[in-house]
């Protein structure tokens, strides 16, 4: 936690778009077709990347928990295609408050 996160994702395939994102972020720097010559966009929360193509996403997680990456087209979730990235660290309630429980 407090760290700065970089990911390079990659689509493979020759036929699918992946609409790349991360619940619960919002990338600060994204550096489209993987390069890290051309400026950065800035805080986007979803990143097309072409089939053949790749994207390198950055980001500081100041909260713990279990953040998911995922396709956008979630069909593809329900087949598996995801990944989970765990954070570890005290609480800071300065980011979010959790609260309390509902209870009906």
């Amino acid at each position: 936690m407090g760290e700065t996160v970089r990911i390079f994702f990659g689509v493979g395939g020759p036929n699918f778009t992946s609409s790349f994102h991360v619940i619960g972020e919002i990338f600060d720097r994204v550096y489209q077709d993987g390069s890290l010559g051309a400026p950065p966009a800035t805080g986007l929360q979803t990143v097309s990347v072409p089939p053949g193509g790749s994207t390198i996403v950055q980001m500081k997680l100041d909260r713990p928990g279990r953040y998911t990456l995922v396709d956008h087209a979630l069909s593809r979730v329900e087949r598996g295609l995801a990944g989970l990235l765990i954070v570890e660290g005290p609480a800071n309630d300065d980011v979010m408050h959790a609260g309390e429980a509902l209870t009906r």
